[in-house]
């Protein structure tokens, strides 16, 4: 029987993100109702499901889009 094929999003700009935020890992964690491993493995460049990242972008305060890519600094 084939491997089940990984499915998930990476996520270059989630630590960019989250320190435009001020957040901790911890603090991201809490707040998108996810474990602190999901948002190391995110950061460090593994996949994350997409209810996951659906729930990062939504304690981020912002669209999955803009989790794509970088943050503006104005």
């Amino acid at each position: 029987m084939p491997e089940k094929e990984q499915r998930g999003e990476k996520l270059p700009h989630l630590e960019a993100w989250r320190r435009y935020r001020a957040l901790t890992q911890r603090e991201l964690a809490s707040e998108a109702k996810v474990s602190r491993m999901t948002v190391i493995r995110a950061e460090a460049g593994e996949p994350v499901s997409l209810p996951h990242v659906r729930a990062l972008a939504a304690a981020l305060g912002i669209t999955l889009e803009q989790l794509y890519h970088a943050p503006v600094r104005a």
